[in-house]
């Protein structure tokens, strides 16, 4: 199976082949800053899944280096991100993958931070901080 992850505009895009590792949400401020939303949902995938990219990226480096987040330069949209501190992963943002076979996000994270309207789905493990690694 392969699914394309896409920029608003469409002018950026990658293919992932296989199911992800992982899909995530996220409640903490980075995410909710990097999303403009009340939390981002991480679909996470091994690097050698990244079959195919579209378009050119810019990007911007967290201040501390530990991300680098691609971004397309004309609509802005966020599409994946990488760490030298996970280099087995990268991320896709959920949204940009439009795709209603996507799986549910399997756990919810940095919940301290999560806003008291945000409910986590039952069943869903939560944690308050990171993830037990």
């Amino acid at each position: 199976m392969e699914r394309e992850a896409t920029c608003w505009c469409g002018d950026l895009a990658v293919t992932m082949r296989g199911e992800p590792v992982l899909v995530s949400s996220c409640c903490c401020t980075r995410c909710q800053r990097r999303t403009g939303s009340f939390f981002g949902v991480t679909v996470y995938f091994h690097p050698d899944q990244m079959v195919a990219r579209r378009g050119e990226a810019s990007n911007f480096q967290r201040p501390d280096g530990v991300t680098t987040f691609n971004f397309c330069p004309r609509c802005g949209s966020n599409v994946w991100w990488s760490s030298p501190e996970w280099d087995d992963v990268l991320g896709v943002a959920g949204g940009a993958f439009a795709d209603p076979t996507l799986p549910a996000p399997q756990r919810m994270v940095f919940t301290a931070t999560r806003h008291p309207f945000v409910c986590t789905p039952a069943g869903l493990p939560e944690y308050e901080d990171g993830p037990p690694e």
